[in-house]
This record gives structure tokens, C-alpha cells and sequence, in this order.
């Protein structure tokens, strides 16, 4: 027999297992792995917090629970090379309804809260009413052709695709009324940002092991619940933020005009357990309804890719360029200057 090597060699990760977390203590728990980050930034990124929070809120709750929401909020950006602390406080235990909140740390320091609150998934057997929108997006694809997450794949992630599709401009009349009670229609802009909707399609890759309506897909709709999404305002302003243009088979990157974009808080309401894999695509309508002062707010849908939706998400989000644009990417010391952060300074008080 061949006598053991003396370093194991280094475990393959996938969606699943990037997202396991050890026992430290009672209710707290801490990452395993070292996470993938984009190559111009270097913090541990938001989605896959938010996953591995839900994750750890999920070890307090009585079996039988999903979850149902969860809310973050940002405040410190945690280095990515030093572990993670993911603290749950069980604040209500209820027969329909637990909710935890769960507190990220490093470093003694809290650099994210996330409240989760879990639903039980029993059948529900009282009268209720009943409506969901249809999704909007019309033009369906079969794969993944254009992935932007192509050239920044490491063994240790993304673990996930994205494909952005052309923008849709909604086109809407407005009554006028010229005096004589007769109503007349005003067509508005049809690329006002603000009715304009950025499509996403996306998905896990590579596929996940657990079945379908588990807690694998839910978590793997959160971490695609973020990812050029928050592009969006920018997007439709035109705004160059460093990725090629939408249906670019060339793949020619468009410098950066951004000095700033981060997620200051993000809520999803989920709306189905089951039905839906989050390794097969996934529809996100993406929408600005009000952006000022740098900030904007977006609204997206998740839908399955048979139209149904899967869940509702609401971000806000900080975004601030520079007083002029830079003809090519912000260099710091030869390196690209990241434009994903959460604030120039971690240490800084929002």
C-alpha cells in the first residue's frame, strides 16, 4: 500500500460544499473554505454571506421549516482571507413562523446583520387568496451562451453563470387632458430608466447534488440574487461599469467609469420552496424605480425558466463616480483598482 501523502490534496469544491461552515460553538458557526472573489476586488463577497447566514440560521430551526425572508445589511467589508464568524441569535420560535438573526463578524468586529425568518412548509389548509404576475421576459434561451463569469472562474468559484439580456423599454401613455374633458394620450419616453427593465438569465453550475425543493436551490438562488443585478441602474443610464456590452460575442471590455458600487442592504421574499432547480436558468426582471444622491433602489423577480416566480428581491444600492471619466481602468500600485466595494474605508462608519 502506498504510504499516505503527507498534505492531502486540496478538496473539490462545488456550489454545495463552498458553502459549508463548522461548529464553533453553540449557535455559531464559521466558513470552511476560502472564498472566490472578483478579480478587482478583494472582499468576501455579499451573496455568498448571505447564503452561508441563511445556512447557519437553518441549523436552529425545527426540521420541516424554509425560509421565507431574509434581510441584510452591509456595513463592513470583511477580508476574505481570514475567517468568518456567523453568530444566530434565535429571537422567536413560533408553529408557523422562527426567526434568527445572525451577525457576521471579524475580527471582533460586526460587519453584516441578516435577519431570516423561516416559514413551516406544512400544507396550508385555511381559505386564501391567490395572484402572481407573469413574467415579462420574452426572449428565452436554451443555454448560457455568453457567460460573463467565464473569465473569472477559479476552483474556487464563481460556481455560477449569468448572461445578460437586452434591455426592455416600456412604453406607457399618459392622460393629458387639453380643456375640453377629453383625455388625450402623451407617449412618454420609452427608455426612461425608470419603466426600462435589465433581464438576466443564470444559473448554479456546476449542477447541484441535492433534489429539487431542498434547502441547496433556495441558497442557490440567493447567491444569484445579487449578481448583475445591482448593475442595473447603471446599466440602464448607460453607465460604463467594466463588462462588455449585452450580446458582445467579442467579449471587448468597456473601462470602468465607476469609483464606487456596493450593496447596502438586500431583502428576498421567497414565494415557492419547490418546483425549481437553481441549476437550471433562471429569469431575473430586473428594475430602477428611483435612483439620487448616489444611491438607487432595484427591484427584481426570479423566475423559473417555465415562468413561474420563484421570489421578490429589493436592494439599495451606493454607486459614485469619479468627477471625470478614466479613458481605462483606475490602477493602484500596477493593480486595477477595485469598483465592487463596500465603502473606501472598512473601518469607516457609513
Amino acid at each position: 500500500m502506498a504510504p499516505k501523502s503527507k498534505e492531502s490534496a486540496p478538496k473539490q469544491l462545488d456550489f454545495e460544499t463552498h458553502l459549508e461552515l463548522k461548529q464553533v460553538a453553540p449557535d455559531v458557526f464559521t466558513n470552511v473554505h476560502e472564498p472566490w472573489v472578483f478579480h478587482i476586488t478583494n472582499s468576501y463577497p455579499g451573496p455568498l454571506m448571505m447564503a452561508q447566514a441563511a445556512a447557519a440560521a437553518w441549523k436552529t430551526v425545527p426540521d420541516g421549516f424554509m425560509l421565507d425572508s431574509l434581510q441584510t445589511h452591509f456595513m463592513l467589508a470583511p477580508n476574505p482571507q481570514k475567517p468568518l464568524l456567523y453568530k444566530v441569535q434565535r429571537i422567536g420560535n413560533g408553529r408557523r413562523f422562527a426567526v434568527r438573526i445572525v451577525n457576521i463578524a471579524q475580527d471582533e468586529k460586526v460587519c453584516v446583520t441578516i435577519t431570516t425568518s423561516f416559514v413551516n412548509d406544512a400544507p396550508w389548509s385555511g381559505r386564501a387568496m391567490t395572484h402572481v404576475v407573469p413574467m415579462r421576459i420574452d426572449r428565452r434561451k436554451r443555454e448560457i451562451s455568453l457567460d460573463d463569469f467565464e473569465l473569472m472562474r477559479t476552483s474556487r468559484g464563481p460556481f455560477m453563470k449569468f448572461e445578460r439580456l437586452p434591455h426592455v423599454h416600456e412604453s406607457k401613455f399618459q392622460a393629458v387632458d387639453g380643456g375640453s374633458g377629453d383625455a388625450d394620450g402623451l407617449l412618454l419616453d420609452p427608455k426612461n430608466p425608470a419603466t426600462s427593465m435589465a433581464p438576466t438569465v443564470a444559473q448554479i453550475d456546476p449542477a447541484i447534488s441535492s433534489l429539487r425543493g431542498t434547502a441547496a436551490h433556495i441558497l442557490g438562488v440567493i447567491h444569484l440574487s445579487d449578481y448583475h443585478v445591482m448593475d442595473c441602474p447603471l446599466s440602464i443610464h448607460g453607465v460604463p461599469h467594466g463588462v462588455w456590452r449585452i450580446g458582445d460575442q467579442a467579449k471587448s471590455p468597456i473601462p470602468t467609469t465607476m469609483k464606487i458600487m456596493t450593496s447596502l442592504n438586500h431583502t428576498i421574499h421567497f414565494h415557492t420552496h419547490d418546483g425549481f432547480r437553481a441549476d437550471e436558468l433562471l429569469y431575473i426582471e430586473v428594475t430602477s424605480p428611483w435612483a439620487r444622491d448616489g444611491r438607487a433602489m432595484i427591484n427584481s423577480r426570479i423566475f423559473s425558466k417555465q415562468g413561474m416566480l420563484i421570489a421578490t428581491v429589493i436592494q439599495e444600492v451606493r454607486t459614485e463616480q469619479p468627477a471625470l471619466y478614466r479613458n481605462s481602468f483606475p490602477q493602484t500600485n500596477g493593480r486595477e483598482q477595485a469598483f465592487y466595494v463596500f465603502k473606501e474605508d472598512a473601518s469607516a462608519k457609513l
